[in-house]
């Protein structure tokens, strides 16, 4: 009731915008959503004590693949534990706590202490290879690095020993490396004795009678740094963008507001990776915002776990990837009927077809099928549907502007172009990252003087609020709701010696959205396949960055300048003469 109520008084508010619009500016696409009550001046820690407070017995966490179950006032406990740990041990506010791991309860303590001690999180992706982790330890200065247990895709361990030759030598916390200079603390998720580590577990239990986290919560103010999260660029390595307890905090709620969690116990199947925007905070830290409980089906992606809990705990909420639920569409047809029954499916990390979002209703029997807008760079929900919205609408839209937040679409020449016209979205507002980590160049490139936030990203919108997304402007590919970086992969590519230049594209693909192709010129004489590209990049760049598909080529196409056009390329392919 209150959701709807906030969106009539939007959309009137919208509604008259538009008409002044037409009437004194030419309809420019702008939009500003003034939002349905104030935005909340507090840190993620305090609001999080705050749903503790509300629900103390009720379950937080249901771990299926470890499993646990942990109510909210066990998870309050054991952050704050963890937390003051932390800061017992040389921590400072601020400092940079990184977290490597797939999705378990460990993943989610470890985010919420470093939240109540005043620590920034880092978020890694568990797939990175050694060379990816380490230049994520030394872009964000990371003083501390919590990291999952062993599994079998993982051996995290085992990689950082590999990594860090002084860790077998070293007292736990005590950490002195000649190529990682700030790293001094690492922290194991699992219960192994391993050398130089300390034990989250034992941590914990170690500082749960002697607690200081309240005066630590005091100390953070709204627009403080809160979570990083590694985002590809065109540059090829990743760029931290650091957003803050605001962003964080309001963005949860909102959010979560529109998915229903703060109107229905929702239990939310939690099937996309943490580490990820999506992961970390419209469904994690958003459902543990509004009391929901979280279902961990399995530690790595994994459809059949996901839908047996879909059944088993009888979820009420889900959230993923478009590649999700084709798989999971995919395996409900060869099943027959399933006692699913959900409230809401959203899907968001990649542009959704209108097909699959009405075989979403249909065959998940979906109350409420929903899209969502977003980037690592604006927090993560910037264009969300909204629940009264009919499948046809979120079929053919991402959503509709978030709740305190401006949006325009502009020209190459930055000027605004009329609703209906496609450009690029430009977003402004509290959800806007602070800065890329230690990167003011790119930041100013990123964010201009007025505080608009350019997206990369080919949009229209509408009058009435809600926004479409037509292609990117950056040569990102997004691959099963992956940000990929092409100039990354080229780099290695090139380093082969039988290769002479490469390009990498990303062409239609019915089930991950896009699929990598590379493009490649050989040294004359030489004979290369498909399996030897994958075999010289495996160890050396996460699996998901590795090339599927593969075209030799005499030359690429240029323009009059010698660039290549890498959109000629896509074309090519995509029409059969590549």
């Amino acid at each position: 009731m209150f959701v709807r109520s906030c969106v009539l008084f939007n959309r009137v508010y919208l509604w008259n915008y538009s008409r002044l619009s037409r009437k004194f500016s030419g309809q420019p696409s702008y939009l500003h959503n003034p939002g349905c009550e104030p935005l909340t001046y507090s840190n993620m820690g305090k609001v999080l004590e705050d749903t503790v407070n509300k629900y103390p017995n009720r379950v937080a966490i249901k771990s299926i693949h470890e499993d646990l179950t942990i109510t909210y006032e066990e998870l309050l406990s054991k952050a704050d534990s963890l937390g003051h740990a932390l800061r017992n041990n040389g921590f400072e506010k601020g400092d940079r706590l990184g977290l490597w791991s797939h999705n378990c309860s460990g993943w989610i303590i470890s985010a919420i202490g470093a939240a109540r001690a005043g620590l920034i999180s880092v978020l890694i992706n568990p797939s990175y290879e050694i060379s990816e982790l380490g230049y994520c330890i030394n872009k964000a200065e990371l003083k501390g690095l919590v990291f999952g247990n062993k599994i079998t895709s993982r051996d995290y361990y085992g990689m950082l020993q590999q990594m860090i030759p002084e860790l077998s030598n070293s007292q736990p916390g005590k950490l002195v490396s000649k190529d990682f200079p700030t790293l001094t603390t690492l922290v194991a998720i699992g219960n192994d004795d391993l050398n130089g580590i300390f034990k989250l577990k034992s941590l914990a239990n170690e500082y749960r009678n002697n607690n200081r986290i309240s005066e630590y919560v005091k100390e953070i103010n709204p627009g403080d740094g809160s979570i990083i999260h590694f985002t590809s660029g065109t540059t090829g390595k990743p760029k931290a963008g650091l957003d803050s307890h605001l962003g964080l905090v309001n963005n949860t709620y909102f959010s979560g507001l529109r998915s229903n969690f703060r109107d229905y116990h929702q239990k939310i199947c939690v099937q996309v990776p943490m580490f990820h925007a999506l992961g970390s905070v419209v469904t994690v830290m958003g459902g543990l915002r509004h009391g929901c409980t979280l279902i961990l089906a399995s530690p790595v992606y994994s459809v059949q776990a996901n839908i047996n809990a879909l059944c088993s705990e009888r979820c009420t909420a889900v959230t993923g990837t478009p590649t999700m639920y084709v798989d999971i569409l995919s395996q409900i047809r060869d099943k027959g009927i399933l006692p699913i029954k959900l409230q809401m499916a959203m899907a968001a990390g990649a542009p959704c077809s209108p097909q699959l979002i009405r075989q979403m209703q249909k065959q998940m029997n979906t109350a409420s099928v929903s899209s969502l807008y977003g980037m690592t760079e604006t927090t993560a929900s910037n264009f969300q549907s909204l629940p009264d919205d009919s499948v046809d609408k979120v079929a053919e839209h991402v959503g509709y502007i978030q709740d305190h937040v401006e949006a325009k679409v502009v020209d190459e020449n930055g000027k605004t172009v009329p609703f209906g016209e496609s450009g690029e979205l430009m977003i402004r507002g509290y959800v806007n990252m602070i800065s890329y980590w230690n990167d003011p160049e790119k930041t100013k490139e990123t964010i201009n003087e007025e505080g608009w936030l350019h997206t990369g990203d080919k949009f229209k919108l509408s009058p009435d609020g809600y926004g479409t997304i037509v292609g990117r402007i950056k040569e990102i590919i997004v691959r099963g709701g992956e940000n990929i970086a092409p100039k990354e992969i080229e780099d290695l590519l090139n380093t082969h010696p039988d290769i002479v230049e490469s390009q990498v594209i990303g062409v239609a693909d019915e089930r991950l959205g896009e699929e990598l192709c590379a493009v490649l010129r050989i040294r004359e004489g030489a004979k290369l396949g498909l399996d030897e590209i994958k075999s010289f990049c495996s160890g050396k760049m996460a699996k998901f960055k590795i090339p599927r598909i593969m075209r030799i080529v005499d030359s690429f196409p240029k323009t009059a300048s010698g660039k290549i056009q890498k959109f000629r390329l896509k074309e090519m392919m995509e029409s059969g003469k590549l």
